[in-house]
């Protein structure tokens, strides 16, 4: 049976403690004193299974998002006797842990030319699913049908995240919060790069930090961001969890996928305490795929966040 309580005091120690730091894909996870900190969901695997399960007089796994898509967080929380203390994103706001935030809603029209092969991609989808019987029998039997159907999926979607007027709205929101710290998210790295070459456009110091480039010029960037060297980072899911980005003011979700552990680790990177108030921007491309995603996100922006606008971008206004 789960036990479900709400913590009611984080108290800081003074004295000097032996730290024990575990890198796993660019994130990193600590032991301290036999106690088992940051995104203990990383830890559901056959190779870093042994640590959780070692017999420390005091265990505390901590994650904002214990959830994963392959349903291995089972085995943290079986070692852990499914005992939960449940701290959400909206009590942490109400108790100040958090930074308050506005968010912006903007939708984005597809012109006709583009619309009309996002329509004939999305019709071949369903065809390969009508004839293998939906999306999880083609998953599980694989073969050619399933890498067709991902071919398929995978165009559309890049077809989606790099429409060249979600680039525009990135750069009219850059150029109002030019003095501001901002991070841009996607989920491509081209898309990334392309957000590169329209920034400078307009004279925005930007940044790019992706799987693409080597582990020391990420290094490099991120210095030069904490530096004030640049005001921008553009990144794609390199950063979505795992890396502490100081002095964030605004957070531009111009891609994301479908899952809630996305949005929450995302939303996480712009709300460190500071004095003014986060901006938080979703742009999505309207009548897609990509809006059903959006109006998931939004979902839950709107109920935490201070004040909610919602725009619509047809190439020429934002209104």
């Amino acid at each position: 049976m789960l036990k479900e309580i709400k913590i009611k005091s984080i108290k800081k120690r003074k004295e000097k403690i032996n730290v024990y730091d575990i890198k796993v894909k660019d994130n990193h996870n600590f032991f301290a004193n036999n106690v088992l900190v940051h995104n203990c969901h990383n830890y559901a695997t056959k190779r870093l299974l042994p640590y959780v399960k070692h017999p420390f007089k005091y265990k505390i796994g901590l994650s904002a998002t214990i959830a994963r898509m392959d349903e291995a967080h089972w085995k943290i929380l079986d070692i852990f006797d499914y005992n939960i203390f449940k701290y959400t994103p909206k009590e942490a706001l109400t108790d100040g842990i958090l930074n308050a935030f506005d968010f912006v809603n903007i939708s984005v029209v597809m012109d006709n030319e583009n619309y009309d092969i996002y329509l004939r991609l999305t019709a071949e989808v369903n065809t390969i699913m009508q004839a293998g019987g939906g999306y999880t029998r083609i998953m599980r039997l694989g073969g050619g049908l399933k890498y067709r159907m991902l071919s398929k999926m995978n165009e559309r979607k890049e077809l989606v995240n790099n429409y060249i007027r979600k680039f525009d709205v990135i750069k009219i929101i850059c150029e109002k919060h030019k003095k501001d710290k901002m991070i841009v998210f996607n989920e491509f790295n081209a898309q990334t790069s392309k957000s590169y070459w329209y920034l400078l456009d307009i004279g925005v110091r930007a940044c790019v930090i992706h799987s693409g480039l080597s582990n020391e010029k990420r290094i490099e960037n991120m210095i030069g961001f904490k530096n004030d060297k640049y005001n921008v980072i553009l990144a794609s899911r390199a950063l979505d969890e795992g890396m502490n980005i100081p002095k964030l003011d605004v957070a531009i979700i111009a891609a994301g996928n479908s899952t809630s552990k996305q949005t929450v680790q995302r939303m996480g990177r712009v709300l460190r305490k500071k004095k003014k108030t986060s901006m938080l921007y979703q742009i999505f491309v309207k009548d897609t795929i990509e809006e059903t995603y959006a109006n998931e996100r939004a979902k839950m922006f709107k109920d935490l966040c201070t004040t909610y606008k919602s725009y619509t971008y047809d190439g020429e206004n934002l209104e």
